[in-house]
């Protein structure tokens, strides 16, 4: 662990689901104020499995902006938009305050808003607006990549245009993001490669999802969930020592940045968060005497 990453207070994001319903709306929003006390770095809601709407992302975006301190970040999926639409999207967005984006290709279509490469669109962006600008990075490499050193090619093209950091791809084997962010560095990536992580909130869609984007489901993880069946509690346990699991062993790894995808379970979010902090606390301690030394 390098002396940086001791001094550094941990910082978490959290990304939420756009909500089905009255009930799910007031439940995402007394949740995303719940969690405000952890300081978040910003929080954000995504556009929906597969990214395949963003009707309602400027509202959701400016209701977050609203609600409490923490600032809000904007999912941009490329393959949504025009190149006028994008703008107009982006000019409306910074009125509102709205500064942090999270810039993706996106799946539905191929036309990234009339540019070449999302990193174009990066650049774009950024001299329109000083935009702090978030980007996708795949630990076990983009589904649709021609191979690991072709995917970090273009992560460093988005870095080159302008991205302030890059947010993985959920996965759940920590070897596979050490792996990653290690070559990455290597080949020239110099921003943050912020882990993101996910509570198994329904170990069968996680495993179907995780089919398609291409995270893979540890063998000792099928077990573990046909025990629980279908009680929730017990679920709910599985998925909360999994997790928990998961961010302190990246914390004991130098890792001092996290982004969770709630999938709006507050609850195994709120742990998921006291479980890294209070290992990185402790990581820090174990080590604050050799640097005073």
């Amino acid at each position: 662990m390098s002396a940086a990453k001791i001094i550094d207070e941990p910082i978490v994001s959290v990304e939420y689901f756009p909500p089905k319903g009255l009930s799910a709306e007031r439940s995402l929003m007394t949740g995303a104020h719940a969690l405000r006390r952890f300081s978040p770095a910003y929080q954000t809601v995504t556009f929906g499995a597969g990214g395949s709407a963003i009707e309602g992302s400027f509202d959701w975006s400016v209701s977050l902006q609203n609600l409490n301190e923490v600032p809000t970040a904007t999912h941009i999926a490329l393959g949504h938009f025009t190149r006028d639409s994008l703008v107009k999207f982006a000019e409306d967005l910074w009125e509102q305050g709205i500064k942090r984006l999270v810039v993706l290709r996106g799946d539905a279509g191929g036309q990234l808003a009339g540019f070449d490469s999302v990193a174009d669109a990066i650049a774009a962006l950024k001299l329109l607006h000083p935009f702090d600008i978030s980007v996708a990075a795949y630990p076990e490499v983009h589904p649709l990549a021609q191979s690991r050193q072709a995917d970090i090619a273009n992560l460093i093209a988005k870095q080159d245009a302008g991205a302030n950091r890059a947010i993985t791809q959920y996965f759940f084997n920590n070897e596979d993001f050490y792996r990653f962010r290690d070559e990455a560095e290597r080949k020239g990536f110099r921003r943050d490669i912020v882990p993101g992580v996910i509570p198994i909130t329904n170990f069968q869609r996680i495993v179907e999802f995780s089919e398609k984007c291409g995270a893979s489901i540890p063998d000792r993880f099928h077990p573990l969930f046909e025990a629980a069946g279908n009680d929730r509690a017990r679920h709910s346990d599985v998925a909360r020592r999994l997790i928990e699991e998961q961010v302190r062993d990246l914390a004991q790894n130098g890792v001092n940045q996290l982004h969770i995808y709630t999938l709006n379970r507050v609850d195994l979010t709120a742990d998921a968060i006291r479980a890294f902090n209070d290992e990185f606390d402790d990581s820090v301690a174990e080590f604050r005497p050799a640097l005073v030394g």
